[in-house]
């Protein structure tokens, strides 16, 4: 199974901000959250005939979570970039599906503070950061509000069943703290000394692999088509086609 960017990536990282999505159909926060229309210069990729525009993958690739990898082109981490992007397309486009509450201020301002509080840590002006990606203050908020939504989605439909018990703290106990401190050189310390913590991150890790599940199942689903992107992007210039992730068909049963 291809790695999920890890399912906490709503919740507490907000790797990515994206510009509100082309044609997504009824959205309870555009309402709220209507900006200056935003020019499109070239077509990165579609998703259920949903434009994921070139500028917003430049965007996420200059304010994310995600850094380049030691030795990584840029070409492969835009690839990376917009792999994710995809995945946040599908998953918004899901949770859209149901008739979750609006974040309020409250939560948004917290969120907006942790992206901050990242991005200084990281040693990056937020401000600045926003500024050089072409995102407006607005875009910014609308984003995060976009991703509290699915954080929620995710948190009320595979919270449930990835539930922690003593077997699978044991078992994160056994397979990955004992090896992973031994590996450092650290002492390990008691199973009932880290318990807890052996039930929270196993039922972390329950959790990505169920959103991982269901990530998968979305894409085989999906109409999904890459672009390549003529460098520099020239307006007018039409995108080559790299590859389409038609729906999987069903099949249907024997009679």
């Amino acid at each position: 199974m291809r790695r999920l960017v890890s399912a906490s990536l709503f919740l507490l990282g907000l790797p990515f901000l994206v510009s509100a999505l082309a044609g997504a159909g009824p959205d309870p926060l555009r309402a709220q959250n209507e900006t200056a229309a935003v020019v499109v210069d070239s077509i990165a990729a579609t998703v259920n005939d949903e434009a994921i525009p070139e500028s917003e993958v430049r965007k996420a690739m200059a304010v994310s979570a995600l850094r380049p990898e030691p030795g990584e082109s840029r070409e492969a981490f835009r690839s990376r970039v917009l792999e994710a992007l995809i995945d946040q397309h599908l998953q918004y486009q899901d949770a859209l599906r149901f008739d979750l509450a609006i974040p309020d201020a409250a939560q948004v301002e917290a969120a907006m503070k942790s992206l901050r509080e990242r991005l200084e840590k990281e040693g990056r002006d937020p401000a600045a950061e926003f500024a050089s990606a072409g995102l407006t203050p607005e875009e910014v908020r609308s984003s995060v509000q976009r991703q509290l939504l699915v954080q929620r989605y995710l948190r009320e439909r595979f919270r449930p069943i990835a539930f922690a018990d003593e077997e699978r703290a044991k078992q994160e106990y056994e397979t990955r703290y004992v090896p992973g401190r031994r590996a450092a050189g650290l002492p390990v310390e008691p199973f009932d000394t880290v318990a807890e913590q052996m039930r929270a991150r196993s039922q972390q890790r329950a959790f990505d692999e169920e959103v991982g599940k269901w990530i998968q199942e979305l894409r085989q689903k999906a109409r999904i088509a890459v672009y390549r992107i003529p460098e520099p992007p020239l307006v007018g210039r039409t995108p080559i086609l790299l590859s389409t992730v038609p729906p999987r068909p069903t099949a249907t049963p024997a009679r």
